[in-house]
């Protein structure tokens, strides 16, 4: 294979990945979680997260009878850290 086929090869993979990151960005703003990083839980007040059999991410208190959707979503906070919306506590995700 020459270098323009290597070239050529290389813009269509970082195209196909600029088009993957788009449809997942589409499907977070959706409420759909993408299965990019571990599922959070905080450790100073309880809210998680969990997963719908339809792929929708929803959070509820650890000690919750019903597992009713709260409403509330953790707050990116950097590369690998999220924020809890009910305490404000900051949580290092597992990124997979």
């Amino acid at each position: 294979m020459h270098k323009s086929g290597k070239k050529d090869g290389m813009d269509g993979l970082i195209a196909a990945l600029r088009q993957l990151e788009q449809a997942k960005q589409q499907a977070r703003t959706l409420g759909i979680f993408t299965d990019d990083r571990e599922l959070l839980e905080c450790p100073s007040c309880g809210l998680l997260e969990d997963v719908t059999a339809e792929g929708v991410l929803v959070t509820y208190p650890k000690d919750s009878a019903d597992l009713k959707d709260c409403g509330l979503r953790f707050k990116r906070a950097g590369e690998a850290r999220f924020e809890c919306p009910t305490c404000g506590t900051r949580i290092k995700a597992v990124i997979s």
